[in-house]
Order: structure tokens, then C-alpha cells, then sequence
């Protein structure tokens, strides 16, 4: 069986590292994550996560090594001469030697990308020693190097992965709802423009007002989905918001769906998230039934829905917000098939996410992205910027 290690270093990018990990695990893949240079790693948006391993040096024990972005951590990795040796070996061994972001400078100062076709993030690109052929595509492989461009196509490098490693990636894209990840193709609906808004297409409800929020608390229950519920907190902060994740078990270090082990921010209570001007509620298959058998947990949702604050609910999260009431009469969407599980809303199966009055909720695993910058929208920010720095635009596309 392959094995994979994926590099974690401090300042990582916490939605691409989680992402990558999760749709190889999702493939049936064993992925180890490996600490640069402890166990317990903090990323660029301080989510730490405890690592199964630690680099002692050697990586002959993986058939492919993976180097996530984020500033901080590119710079780590570019900089540990001992992880430098180890990919050159792992190189000429003919192992997957794989970067996305800037995570290529580590392999540009290793000399691996001489002569070679690469891409990476494109405000990096200068900054690459020995560095090939730069190529303006979503992924690029030449031989046994992969290399992906930026965020917003973590998903695309990392399928890219699984099929390189004899995987079966369409799988894990269709239970994933991976098509609908972005918008709409090509990013941008046919109907909006850099104008603004045209008139609604015929059923499409009126866009409430925007509300007001400086403070989210994302519920992280054992068993919730990591990519969703760390994408979310990633895309939230980038828009300048404070984010708190809350951890609704016994333990502030929460083992998730994939097998990841994230530290919340904080414990879960009624009177710890009352300050807070939003919540949230990613998905997991054994996550919400907890939530739900949980008084305190139905009791704050219906506090936040009577006093008029922002609700947001992904995936299997939106059963969540089913149980507790806040989606009577309200137009939501859900995970594929749920709409006889959200009986008392209006269900909306055609739409990714869906903003009703102080609801936000959205399909599934691979559309953190449609949700967050839907409750950007709903909290009157303008989402663009942040799609600008993850090259969501340019990634987007069903």
C-alpha cells in the first residue's frame, strides 16, 4: 500500500493542508501528517493541529511527500536543509516530490524544478531559485514532480494526487459534491457584473439586508467534517472577521471525520457563545446527532434566531438547524437528497448556498468556499478581495 507524508510547518495553510489530507484519506490513501518540527503545529490563522508524526530527517518511508502553502510555512520548509535532502532523495528514488501555493520554493532550492514545467502561486514565482518553465495552469506534472497553483485549487491538486497514486479520484469528487465548489463556471454568475447585480433571475428570493458582525463562533463537534470547518475559519478571518471555534465534546482537542486531531479555540457553552454576533455549523456524519440530543447546544441556536443574529448551517449541519426551528419557512439547501431531511423549510436543491432572512446554509463538503463568501454577502462584506488573493475566479468551474 502507498503511503504519503504531508508536511506540516508553522504558518501552514490551514484549508489547503486539511484539504489535501482529507480527499487522500477520502481515496482510501494512508496520509500521515508529519511536523516539521514539533507534533503540535499553529498555521497561518493560528488553528493548531496536533500531527501524527514528527520529521525525524528521513522520509524514506513514503511513497510521496506533499508540501502545503502558506507564507510562514513555505519559508520553513524552503529554509530546513534536513527536509531539503530529504526531497532531493526522495527525488532521485523516483518518489511524487508535490507543492502547491508557494510551497515550490522548497523545491526550487532543492533543485528540483530546474528543466522543468511547474506552476505556484503566481506572486511567488520570481522568488524561485533554479526554477523551470512556469506555467499558468491549475496543476502541472513533469515526471514525478506535481505542483499546484494556489488555494482555491487545493481540491484540483489534490484529486491530482489520488489519480497519480492509481486512486479513484471521481469517487471522492461525487460524494464530495465536488462540481459544486465554485459558483457557477468560471466563477461569476451570467447575470452579475462588475456593475453590480442585474435584476434576479424568475424565483429567486429578494436579497435581505445585510446584517452585522465582528465576532463568528463555529461549533467543531467530534466527528465534524476538517476541511469544511477549518475552510470556513480560514475564508472567515481572510475577510477581517474574529473566529472562534468551540468544541461541543469533553475534550478542547477534537478528533475529526478524517482522523485529524484540531485544537478549538474554545469550549462550547450556552453563556460562551452569547456574546457572539454569528454562529456556524459544518457538517460531519456523526457530528450533528450530538448537537441535536444536546439541549444547551438547541437552546443557543434558538437564542441567536430570537434575537435576529446571523445562523449558518453546511452539509449535515443543516439538520442541525432543522432540529432546533431555525429553518421554518425558510428557503435552505442541504446535502444532496436532504430535502425530506429539512422538512420544515423551503427546500432549494438547484442552489449551492442560500442566504433567507438570518439563515446562511449550503450542499456539502467541497462548498465551504459558495458558504463563506455567501455569509460574507450576508454580513455586507464584499467578497471579491478574498477571491482575488485565492484565485477563486480563476479556479472556478463545475
Amino acid at each position: 500500500m502507498v503511503k504519503v507524508a504531508v508536511i506540516v510547518a508553522p504558518g501552514y495553510e490551514e484549508g489547503e493542508t486539511l484539504t489535501i489530507v482529507d480527499m487522500l484519506r477520502r481515496a482510501e490513501i494512508e496520509c500521515e501528517m508529519v511536523g516539521l518540527e514539533a507534533a503540535e503545529v499553529a498555521g497561518t490563522h493560528r488553528i493548531t493541529m496536533r500531527c501524527d508524526t514528527v520529521f525525524d530527517g528521513s522520509l524514506d518511508a513514503y511513497d510521496m511527500v506533499v508540501l502545503p502553502g502558506g507564507y510562514g510555512g513555505s519559508d520553513a520548509m524552503r529554509d530546513n536543509e534536513a527536509l531539503i535532502a530529504a526531497l532531493q532523495k526522495a527525488a532521485t528514488e523516483g518518489k511524487w516530490v508535490c507543492a502547491i501555493c508557494a510551497a515550490p520554493e522548497a523545491l526550487g532550492r532543492a533543485g528540483l524544478l530546474e528543466g522543468k514545467r511547474f506552476t505556484c502561486y503566481p506572486g511567488v514565482k520570481g522568488q524561485i531559485e533554479n526554477a523551470g518553465t512556469w506555467v499558468d495552469e491549475a496543476v502541472v506534472t513533469d515526471g514525478n514532480i506535481i505542483c499546484g497553483q494556489g488555494p482555491a485549487f487545493a481540491y484540483a491538486f489534490a484529486f491530482e494526487l489520488v489519480d497519480a497514486l492509481g486512486g479513484d479520484s471521481q469517487t471522492v469528487k461525487n460524494r464530495t459534491i465536488y462540481y459544486n465548489a465554485f459558483d457557477v463556471a468560471g466563477g461569476v454568475p451570467s447575470w452579475e457584473t462588475e456593475a453590480g447585480r442585474w435584476p434576479a433571475p424568475e424565483g429567486e428570493a429578494v436579497t435581505p439586508k445585510p446584517f452585522h458582525a465582528e465576532k463568528v463562533a463555529v461549533l467543531m463537534p467530534d466527528g465534524c467534517e476538517e476541511s469544511e470547518t477549518v475552510q470556513i475559519m480560514d475564508l472567515l478571518m481572510r475577510a477581517g472577521l474574529t473566529c472562534h471555534s468551540f468544541a461541543t465534546g469533553k475534550d478542547q482537542w477534537v478528533r475529526t471525520m478524517q482522523g485529524m486531531t484540531i485544537k478549538a479555540d474554545r469550549m462550547f457553552s450556552a453563556e460562551a457563545v452569547a456574546d457572539y454576533d454569528a454562529i456556524v455549523v459544518p457538517g460531519g456524519r456523526t457530528a450533528a446527532a450530538p448537537l441535536i440530543a444536546s439541549d444547551e447546544v438547541m437552546g443557543a441556536f434558538r437564542a441567536f434566531d430570537e434575537a435576529g443574529k446571523l445562523i449558518g448551517g453546511l452539509c449535515s449541519g443543516t439538520t442541525v438547524l432543522e432540529a432546533s426551528g431555525v429553518l421554518a419557512g425558510k428557503r435552505a439547501t442541504g446535502y444532496t437528497g436532504y430535502g425530506a431531511k429539512l422538512t420544515s423549510a423551503q427546500f432549494v436543491a438547484d442552489q449551492i448556498a442560500v442566504w433567507d432572512a438570518n439563515v446562511v446554509t449550503s450542499q456539502g463538503p467541497c462548498a465551504p468556499y459558495p458558504f463563506a463568501f455567501k455569509f460574507m454577502e450576508a454580513l455586507g462584506i464584499d467578497p471579491q478581495p478574498v477571491k482575488d488573493r485565492l484565485l477563486y475566479d480563476k479556479a472556478g468551474g463545475r
